[in-house]
């Protein structure tokens, strides 16, 4: 068992808000988000090493960790605390800097993540990795919030972050976690979500324009949402009669799904 504020505070170890540093250190949390991720002789992503505390609960039953950490300060820290490990690889880059393909290149396997997400670009990573054709699902820690957002399936919480995620993904939430079990303790509670890939489905950017569009005032009709950037106002009506579907819905009425339809079904993408 490793003391991990010993070996930050040995290295002097200053947290940065900039990074979105909140580590956890119990390891009953830590084995719990290895288990739920599904590691077990997985090969598997995680986004912020931080000082290694997940990495290790997740090492011990991956068959092989792709860590990465944008933190230097942060790697004479792992060096210590993921000593005797031979199955963890630790990446310097920034995801988002590098895009999906060279991510899926440098994994070059099948993966599945398993992260406690920086709170301020976890959108963003979420959606970069459901856009991959070879990541199976993401398991992650995320802002309450946001976790409700994601996994919404009508009424106020549900809208373009939902029906994006859900368009490609079932997501399911896992457990919350207190603030106070994250150093240095965050405003607010986190849980655990599991995002499994539907078979087949990517975000693709266009899909994830269109959702995004179909949202741009919730409670307008689809209809004018659409047509309000530029989409042809017949072509949309006759993809709408042909799913029968009222000229007059909202896009929270059709559902992640019915959304997915209708993008197909204006863009010719097929089933």
């Amino acid at each position: 068992m490793v003391d991990f504020e010993s070996v930050l505070n040995k290295h002097r170890f200053k947290y940065k808000k900039a990074f979105g540093q909140n580590f956890i250190f119990d390891e009953g949390i830590l084995d719990e988000i290895a288990e739920a991720g599904g590691a077990d002789g997985e090969c598997v992503v995680e986004i912020g090493a931080g000082a290694g505390s997940l990495s290790r609960a997740i090492a011990k039953r991956a068959k092989r960790l792709c860590a990465f950490e944008i933190d230097e300060t942060l790697f004479p820290i792992l060096d210590e605390t993921l000593a005797g490990f031979d199955n963890i690889q630790l990446f310097s880059n920034n995801v988002l800097e590098l895009g999906i393909e060279t991510v899926d290149m440098l994994i070059g396997e099948p993966y599945i993540v398993i992260a406690n997400l920086p709170y301020y670009i976890t959108t963003p990573l979420i959606f970069l990795f459901l856009k991959s054709s070879m990541c199976k699902s993401v398991t992650c820690l995320v802002q309450k919030e946001v976790a409700d957002r994601i996994c919404a399936d009508d009424g106020g919480d549900f809208g373009a972050l939902s029906a994006s995620v859900q368009a490609v993904a079932r997501p399911t939430k896992i457990r919350d976690i207190k603030s106070w079990d994250f150093t240095p303790m965050p405003e607010v509670d986190s849980t655990l979500i599991r995002l499994d890939r539907i078979d087949g489905a990517e975000l693709s950017d266009g899909l994830e324009t269109f959702i995004k569009q179909c949202f741009i005032q919730k409670r307008k009709t689809l209809v004018n949402n659409l047509t309000s950037v530029g989409i042809n106002k017949q072509e949309l009506t006759a993809a709408l009669d042909k799913l029968g579907l009222a000229a007059n819905v909202r896009a929270e009425q059709l559902g992640a799904q019915g959304l997915m339809r209708l993008y197909k079904e204006l863009y010719g993408e097929k089933e």
